[in-house]
């Protein structure tokens, strides 16, 4: 959609500015006649899908004029209809916030304090439980879709917007959704019945809601590390994404968030406990508000397994310090890349060429992604991870309007290391394919890559599959720095199984040297797979993990590396 020029009239407004400018809709900075400001945004009836329309008109429009007046909802003030450049449009216009969106703050910030996050949390599961009870779900609730309106004093009051993917639904009846509705929306803050059903009720909203506070307390999406690529179809990626999660569970993801006896607070046990709820799947906004408005959390309650963590804390040091092993490569990293971004004078007085880019390549589960947030930890900047297919779109030219955002965000976060996983998905090679609109996006990418250490951006991007990213790519000035990630050497999976089974009910005949020998070649993912199978043996037996436990499982479990199945189930 082309964009309206600055002084356009529409209906009684004036266009100052663009915001937004996507595929079917965009959005303005408009003044009426007395030079007041609004947002205004404008549906394009051409390309608008049937499945966001209703009587003619878009849905979000019927669904904002139903809402009742709420503090923490955009309202409608004034829509209509016009005909222009041979078109139709639809336009409905909204008060005018000064402020930023979540998204935006996370990315300044990367984490937000708990006293920050608890009243953002409160009112957007206030606008929520107030949608719901007007049995209206908004099934896009992400931090790229709520605003943070400041007053003078800096205070951030949270605004929902966004309704085009809303729906309505029936008191105590779930409703089905329409695969265009579906396919749009960001997966990441998806109920899992959501993605595997179609399905949406009470509980959709509130999930989103607790995939929003799982991000403002740790800085990146929930199950981000997901293996999704953009070449995948929307049915796959939903299967794969609700896969992933019954494998890597909501106390797996939340783990490291819980707070501990040194930094507990009343916010902070709210928002954890209304976060392990919403991620369950089974609550409901209103419940959620109950437990983040609650005075007397159980504090002890929450930090009952802070022992348990903090005797895990040793594991967790910053930087490389935490890496156990893998000392040829965090040497390469150390000499080609830290030490030239941390002395420029020095690099500035030899003319040395400061990287611009990494490539972390090697086959899938031995910790591409884990050293790039350890690299930027060692560095001391901030780390942003991006997934290819968060950058795709079936929209001409928006994936491209994607990437060049990505890289001003960055920029915009000072010293960055930006991760993007699985950067073959993006940056697939263009020889052979006739695809005009994966050239311009690959080329898009290039423009931005090169020299983009000047903006203070490391690009960090990872692969399976080297072979795949396009040759432009890889010379230098681009991935300066390509580096294999190999299967874990001893001295990391001794460190790997003594973390796992830290904890757990332990015989006394454990022998880790020979755990160690025996997963020679084990992906790092393996590990924590071997010593849950044995956990659950030993659990129905009702008895301590034991060697033969682990020996049976890995007997039973060869290394993914080197293996196209695990068996599933019991043997006789």
């Amino acid at each position: 959609m082309n964009e309206l020029k600055q002084g356009t009239r529409i209906g009684s407004y004036t266009v100052l500015y663009a915001l937004t400018n996507r595929a079917y809709t965009q959005t303005y900075c408009v003044a009426d006649q007395h030079n007041d400001q609004y947002f205004m945004k404008v549906y394009d009836l051409r390309k608008t899908p049937d499945a966001l329309m209703h009587n003619d008109l878009p849905r979000e429009l019927r669904i904002y004029r139903e809402l009742d007046s709420c503090p923490n909802l955009l309202h409608v003030l004034h829509h209509g209809r016009e005909r222009t450049r041979d078109f139709d449009i639809v336009y409905f216009i909204t008060p005018f916030f000064r402020g930023k969106l979540l998204s935006q703050l996370i990315d300044e910030h990367g984490v937000l304090p708990s006293e920050q996050a608890l009243p953002i949390a409160l009112g957007i599961t206030q606008a929520v439980a107030h949608m719901n009870q007007q049995n209206i779900c908004h099934l896009d609730i992400t931090p790229q879709n709520i605003l943070l309106s400041a007053d003078e004093t800096g205070t951030y009051t949270p605004i929902l917007f966004d309704f085009e993917h809303a729906i309505e639904f029936s008191d105590n009846r779930t409703k089905h959704c329409a695969p265009a509705v579906i396919n749009n929306l960001n997966l990441y803050y998806c109920h899992a019945r959501l993605l595997s059903k179609s399905e949406a009720d009470d509980t959709t909203d509130a999930f989103s809601i607790g995939a929003v506070i799982y991000t403002m307390l740790s800085g990146h999406k929930p199950w981000s590390d997901c293996p999704i690529t953009r070449s995948m179809p929307p049915a796959e990626q939903h299967l794969k994404m609700c896969s992933w999660r019954d494998e890597h569970s909501v106390d797996e993801l939340i783990a490291d968030l819980r707070p501990t006896k040194q930094d507990i607070t009343q916010a902070a046990a709210n928002l954890f406990v209304a976060m392990q709820q919403a991620l369950g799947g089974k609550q409901t906004a209103q419940a959620l508000q109950n437990i983040l408005l609650t005075k007397d959390t159980d504090l002890e309650k929450i930090a009952s397994n802070a022992a348990r963590l903090d005797a895990r804390s040793a594991d967790q040091l910053k930087g490389f310090a935490s890496i156990a092993g893998m000392d040829k490569l965090k040497q390469n990293l150390y000499q080609h890349v830290i030490w030239p971004l941390q002395h420029k004078d020095k690099a500035q007085q030899y003319r040395l060429q400061l990287p611009n880019g990494i490539l972390l390549y090697g086959p899938p589960g031995c910790g591409k992604t884990y050293f790039a947030a350890k690299l930027s930890e060692e560095l001391g900047w901030k780390v942003k991870f991006v997934t290819s297919a968060s950058l795709g779109s079936s929209y001409q030219h928006e994936t491209q309007s994607n990437i060049k955002n990505m890289f001003d965000t960055a920029a915009a976060a000072g010293h960055c290391v930006l991760c993007i996983d699985e950067i073959d998905g993006i940056l697939g090679s263009r020889s052979g394919i006739d695809q005009h609109s994966h050239n311009d996006e690959v080329n898009e990418f290039l423009a931005h890559f090169s020299e983009c250490h000047k903006r203070g951006i490391l690009v960090v991007g990872t692969t399976n599959r080297r072979e795949l990213v396009d040759p432009a790519a890889l010379r230098a000035g681009r991935f300066d720095v390509q580096i294999e990630i190999p299967a874990p050497d001893d001295e990391l999976r001794q460190r790997l199984f003594e973390m796992y089974l830290r904890n757990r009910p332990l015989a006394d005949d454990l022998d880790i040297s020979e755990l160690v020998r025996l997963t020679k070649n084990y992906a790092s993912s393996d590990i924590p797979f071997v010593v849950n199978e044995a956990a659950l043996a030993a659990a129905m037996a009702d008895e301590p993990i034991a060697q033969h436990h682990l020996l049976n499982s890995i007997h039973h479990h060869p290394s993914s590396l080197h293996s196209t199945r695990r068996p599933i189930g019991f043997e006789v």
